[in-house]
């Protein structure tokens, strides 16, 4: 069975990013264009080119060298999807330690069978504490499923984002963590609930109410509405901006906060592949404790304006694709390869 890496390879000669209509039509040629509270973001990035002319290098030299290209960033794409399952499950305090993600997603993302109850001869089994040991590793295995799952479905299968697809990429990250009565994975949830968060330092928390229980169908319905039409606008106009449109999509699903459980790492994991779809690289944070506290810090401040762009969570974003825009950059003109855009 091919990994995902193997499968991503085949889009490499349509270009990368794989910008695809999502009509099925003739593929769309974006002109990356920020907002505009975005651009000074991007000049304090000092990267050598701006986001845009790295994104129109990756693609340019993708579509020359097509498939041949591809191992040339397979490792370092395979590395930072193990780290964004890393840095995700971390913010969450869930999955195991760097060693062991890696472990796992990788053989995941190659492909390969993964084990989901640990032997007791295993290194990793701890005497004593055998059930967390399982869960922990489950919250890392499941996680990577759902990404690798939903990559398949949105880049490789050219599928566009859907109630449908959200519910079984849910079912699949929370599948076997049953330990809750009031989450079932892949169904919205049919309880109130509040969210409880405090700035960095602070010990009071301040709790936020989410959308009830009986409303969140219609307002999935309309987040996942408008993020196509958003799509389909940037199709019809040639201008998309991939940061703005992850972001706000991540905003408003927080705020809606559909699932009893998982929503964080839904948020993320829906975030980078619209991000894996439009700009080519993912956005990673959560390693770190700081970054920990100051995506909490910023996601709980966005919880009061959410009818609005969340453009202090958008620059975050764009500034935690550094390394993302780095790798896209140092492979699109490594020596053998043009300089397209010089």
């Amino acid at each position: 069975m091919r990994g995902l890496s193997g499968r991503l390879a085949g889009t490499f000669s349509s270009g990368w990013p794989s910008w695809r209509s999502v009509h099925g039509g003739a593929a769309p040629n974006f002109t990356i264009r920020l907002a505009a509270s975005l651009e000074k973001e991007a000049l304090e990035l000092n990267l050598p080119a701006d986001p845009a002319t790295i994104i129109a290098d990756a693609r340019k030299t993708s579509q020359r060298q097509g498939v041949s290209a591809f191992p040339q960033v397979r490792e370092a794409l395979e590395q930072s999807l193990i780290i964004l399952v890393y840095g995700s499950n971390m913010i969450e305090t869930a999955g195991s330690n760097l060693r062991i993600t890696f472990k796992l997603c990788r053989a995941i993302f190659r492909g390969e069978l993964v084990e989901e109850i640990i032997n007791e001869r295993d290194p990793e089994y701890k005497k004593g504490d055998h059930t967390g040991v399982t869960r922990s590793r489950k919250e890392v295995i499941q996680h990577a499923k759902a990404l690798s799952f939903i990559i398949d479905h949105v880049i490789l299968d050219n599928e566009p984002i859907s109630e449908a697809l959200i519910l079984e990429t849910h079912h699949i990250s929370y599948s076997g963590m049953g330990d809750d009565d009031e989450v079932t994975p892949g169904k919205y949830r049919e309880h109130e609930v509040a969210v409880s968060y405090s700035k960095p330092g602070e010990t009071k928390r301040k709790v936020s109410r989410c959308i009830r229980a009986s409303a969140v169908p219609k307002y999935m319905k309309d987040l996942v509405g408008s993020l196509n039409q958003e799509i389909n606008e940037a199709e019809r106009t040639g201008n998309m901006d991939p940061y703005t449109l992850a972001a706000r999509f991540h905003h408003q699903f927080v705020m809606v906060h559909p699932f009893g459980d998982g929503n964080g790492r839904m948020s993320r994991i829906i975030m980078n592949v619209l991000l894996l779809e439009y700009a080519g690289h993912v956005t990673l944070f959560g390693s770190e404790e700081t970054e920990k506290d100051d995506y909490l810090d910023i996601v709980g401040r966005g919880r009061k304006v959410f009818e609005k762009e969340d453009m202090e969570f958008a620059r975050f974003v764009l500034a935690k694709s550094r390394s993302g825009l780095e790798q896209m950059l140092t492979w699109a003109r490594r020596e053998g390869n043009d300089h397209v855009s010089e």
